[in-house]
Formats: C-alpha cells, structure tokens, sequence
C-alpha cells in the first residue's frame, strides 16, 4: 500500500493577530487532511519593526532544512507569503498570498513606511531579489487572485496560475430577509477604507445603517469618526463575532461593504456572494474586481464618499434590487471549492 504523502505548509505568523491568511491556512489544511495526506503547519513570527528584523526573518526561512524530519522525508513543502516562500526544498511549491506589498505595489503611497532613505532602499532592493531567487525555484507558482499574479510577473517577470480558494465557512452560508443595514466584516485597518464606508454613511439620504464586524488598530479612530459625524445610532462596531454570527450577518444585510486598496483577493466578497448579497467596492479595490461587476452583483464606484453614497440609497429603497444582484453574485462563485485547490497543491 502506498503511504501517504507528508506535506509541510508555511507560513509567517503575526503573533496575536487571526485574519485572512491564518484562516485560509486553517482550511487548507484541514482540507488536506480530510483527503488523507499528512499534513502539519511550520509557522514562524513575522517581525518587521525595525525593518532590519524583515531581513533575519528571511534568513530563519532560508536556513531550515526540512527535507527531512526525525528521518522522514517530506515530500512537499506547500509556502504562503512573504517570506516562507524562501524555504528550500526539492518539492517546492509556492501557494501566492501576497508578497511583501510595502516594497511593491504599496511603494510610494500612504500605505507604506518605506522611503527613499539610503537603509529602506537597500532592504527593499534585498527582499525584492531574495524573491527573484526563492520563488523561482519553486515546482510551480500558483497565486490566490488575478491580482497578485498580475504583481508578480509586473515586479519579478515570473508567472503563476490562479486558483481561487474558498472561505472558510464555505457550505454553510444562507440567505435569509433583507435588513436595513450594509455589513463589513474583517480587519480594521486603514488600507480596508472603513472610513470611507462612514463618509458615504454621512451622506444618504435613507437612514441605511451600518454594522462592522471585526478588529484592528483603527477601531478607535473610527469610532471618533462616527461620533463626529453623528452617526452613533446608525453604525455598531461589533468586535469578534462568532462564526455562527458571521453567517447571521451575512444573512440578514442589505449588501456588503467592501473597498480595500488593492485587495490581494477578499473573502468578503466570496462570502457576500454565497449569502446572496451584493457587494459595494471601488474601481481601485484590486482582487475584489476580479468578481464583482457594475450593476450585475453589485456596485463599482468611485473612491468617494458621495459615489458610495449614492448605490447606498439605492440598496435601501429596494430590497428586490438587492436580492436580484446578489443572486447574480451567487451564480458567479459556485465554481470556486476546495477539489480543485488541492489537487493542483498537490500534483507535483
């Protein structure tokens, strides 16, 4: 009897914090052991704070050397982001959440620290060959979106193929009644623009409301925000929710709020979509345009908060309007699952 095949998945870890990529790491390795592969996770803390730190952390993944383990071979080694795709391995096969975007396509704007100074360009020009070299080594390259793989062949000339993983909660999604509120789930961050969604809020003529669900570093600024707006009995930041609230939320919105800058991919907008809801973004939210389209599941607008405003009002006055999108939006993703993920991981 063939033994199963030993898999090793990486990823960095930042510590006290659960979002997208520990998520869809989760699954995927559930989703691997359920097809009867050994699997376990090789996690190492991110560091990047000073920015020297990103350099060490390259090395601890360059330095390990998991072709074995207590004398057993590994015999695929599945790298996630920045920097475990740095490992070496025989079978390498890297899985492309996103690369260290502060060095990339973030470069220049709000949404990076790094300058023009003598020491940030010399990190930036190390990470930035480091990848060159670590990613092509991989058996193949597969990346989570369209949008990271334009990244990649833009910055590194390398070429990847996507394959859209599922959320987490896949199967377990429901459509239910159409409340009176627009829903964002997920980090509170500045690059999530969750302001904006409170700028628009301001804005309407309908008395729409807002429910935000999740964590971060801006929860205390926008909440000032919404005092200053006078939105307070219109917008409830809810914090960590439950899974089994998750879908609830899901269930009951008008549609989803979700306008990131440049999204590798979004969850949320999958998720939207399986809970038969529309979804609002921007013309600039990157992977989440990859999915969403102008008045047939949703709404593109401009990045402003009186474009946002207006499809807002729109959502509100018809409850049949949005259930029509966001049907539309549930066609668009049944294709999306787990088979055709791990099959491809795991073909080398």
């Amino acid at each position: 009897m063939r033994r199963a095949k030993r898999i090793l998945l990486c990823f960095p870890q930042v510590p006290f914090e659960r979002g997208g990529t520990e998520f869809l790491v989760g699954s995927l390795h559930e989703e691997l052991v359920k097809r009867h592969f050994i699997v376990d996770v090789i996690a190492i803390p991110l560091q990047w704070i000073p920015k020297k730190e990103i350099i060490k952390n390259c090395m601890i993944w360059r330095l390990l050397d998991l072709t074995k383990c207590n004398d057993k071979k590994i015999d695929l080694v599945i790298s996630t982001k920045f920097p475990s795709y740095l490992i070496k391995h025989p079978n390498k096969v890297t899985y492309l959440f996103h690369q260290f975007r502060q060095v990339y396509d973030a470069y220049g704007t709000e949404y990076s620290d790094f300058t023009d100074s003598s020491e940030d360009v010399k990190i930036r020009e190390m990470i930035i060959d480091m990848d060159n070299k670590s990613l092509s080594e991989s058996k193949q390259i597969y990346s989570i979106s369209k949008n990271v793989s334009y990244r990649l062949k833009k910055f590194n000339d390398l070429n990847s193929t996507v394959i859209y993983p599922p959320p987490k909660l896949q199967g377990k999604f429901y459509s239910k009644d159409y409340g009176d509120y627009i829903l964002y789930v997920g980090r509170l961050n500045k690059s999530k623009r969750i302001d904006l969604l409170l700028k628009a809020l301001a804005r309407t003529r309908s008395r729409v409301k807002c429910v935000i669900a999740g964590t971060g570093e801006e929860k205390e600024s926008l909440e000032q925000l919404t005092n200053r707006l006078k939105l307070k009995n219109r917008v409830t930041f809810l914090g960590f929710v439950s899974d089994e609230r998750i879908l609830e939320l899901y269930a009951h919105c008008l549609a989803v709020y979700y306008a990131p800058y440049d999204e590798d991919y979004g969850f949320s907008t999958v998720e939207a979509f399986l809970s038969k809801r529309p979804v609002l973004t921007t013309f600039d939210s990157g992977g989440v345009l990859e999915f969403v389209i102008n008045d047939r599941n949703g709404y593109v607008a401009d990045n402003k908060p009186e474009s946002i405003a207006q499809p807002l009002d729109a959502l509100f006055a018809n409850r049949g309007l949005c259930h029509a999108l966001g049907t539309s939006g549930y066609k668009d993703v049944q294709d999306i699952n787990w088979d055709t993920v791990i099959n491809k991981l795991t073909a080398i």
